[in-house]
């Protein structure tokens, strides 16, 4: 089953630290719990916004990578993310459109890209180290 990135487009209230409504916060966990009841959720958190240790790194051939800091404009940001496990892109567009955001609010919605997509590309050796790096990983994050 494929896994899809939901972001959430930042906005300039988002970007301007404004607090939700403690009613659009009810809203978004009964959402958020309707995720979890449904088994798909496998991740989700908002983030601060861009003024708060916010790093923008470009990176160049033979130089230093450059660190921009934050706040950046809203609309080159998201400001939250789900990743959810569904069975194809229609569910998962089923679900993005059951969110509860206001007018004017946005999702993007994105297929995680998988080994499988990258074909021969991806060697068996790399394989066996991003099996071994995932169980890592998911081993760290049972101790959160």
């Amino acid at each position: 089953m494929p896994r899809f990135v939901m972001f959430v487009r930042a906005s300039v209230d988002s970007e301007g630290d404004v607090k939700p409504d403690p009613e659009d916060f009810e809203k978004m966990s009964s959402y958020n719990s309707s995720l979890v009841d449904a088994g798909i959720l496998r991740f989700g958190e908002g983030l601060l916004s861009s003024s708060h240790d916010s790093y923008r790194i470009t990176f160049h051939n033979s130089e230093p990578p450059t660190v921009l800091p934050g706040p950046f404009p809203y609309n080159e940001l998201v400001c939250g993310m789900w990743v959810i496990k569904v069975k194809d892109a229609t569910e998962a567009l089923s679900w993005a459109r059951k969110c509860p955001f206001k007018n004017g609010d946005r999702i993007e919605l994105r297929r995680i890209a998988e080994l499988e997509d990258f074909g021969d590309a991806v060697s068996p050796e790399v394989r066996e180290k991003e099996a071994k790096m995932r169980g890592i990983v998911a081993e760290l994050a049972k101790g959160e």
